[in-house]
């Protein structure tokens, strides 16, 4: 049952943080072109074309996205913070531990050193998790155009904070029953 749970927070995880790069991508594309065709309009009006600068209007009657930000904002923070939360799971992260670990002499120094490194990890993890979940629970802004509350864009730092602690204390139990294994005479 952990092995299922744990595949499919890995690929919701994954997915999620497609969607939001590929929600970046449309809204940056879209807001390119609705910043050309206002320039051209603006060529066309001092071109003394005001009749196309008006037909092009009539088509396209965007003439910015006021909005922008704040959903730019909110993408930009859960794909940031599901992304390390996919990659923690995945242990994809970057490791000093890696390249440490392999020049300690013996079983009993690598799993002692692993520990360690995994009980640092957890401690972060949780005062990560402390603070976001603070934070999200004191939140009372809103957005300025859509009113969302802050408190949104902020649950995604408790989230996945909260996903890497758990596979954070997974790391660990890990760790913990290497240390104990008795080493190889």
């Amino acid at each position: 049952m952990l092995a299922k749970m744990d595949a499919t927070v890995r690929l919701t995880l994954r997915y999620l943080v497609i969607v939001l790069f590929a929600a970046l991508c449309v809204l940056l594309l879209a807001n390119v072109f609705v910043r050309l065709m206002g320039g051209l309009t603006q060529f066309l009006h001092e071109s003394e074309l005001d009749a196309m600068a008006d037909a092009l209007r009539a088509v396209l009657p965007i003439t910015s996205f006021h909005w922008l930000d704040e959903i730019v904002e909110l993408c930009f923070s859960a794909m940031i913070f599901y992304g390390a939360a996919a990659l923690w799971a995945e242990k994809g992260h970057f490791s000093v531990g890696d390249w440490i670990s392999w020049r300690l002499p013996g079983n009993v120094p690598r799993a002692f050193y692993k520990t360690s490194i995994a009980l640092i990890n957890l401690a972060f993890l949780v005062v990560l998790f402390a603070f976001a979940l603070r934070l999200t629970l004191r939140a009372t802004e809103l957005s300025t155009v859509f009113q969302i509350p802050k408190k949104v864009m902020y649950s995604s730092m408790a989230v996945s904070s909260l996903i890497m602690t758990a596979y954070a204390l997974a790391e660990l139990v890990v760790c913990v029953g290497r240390l104990r294994k008795k080493p190889a005479e």
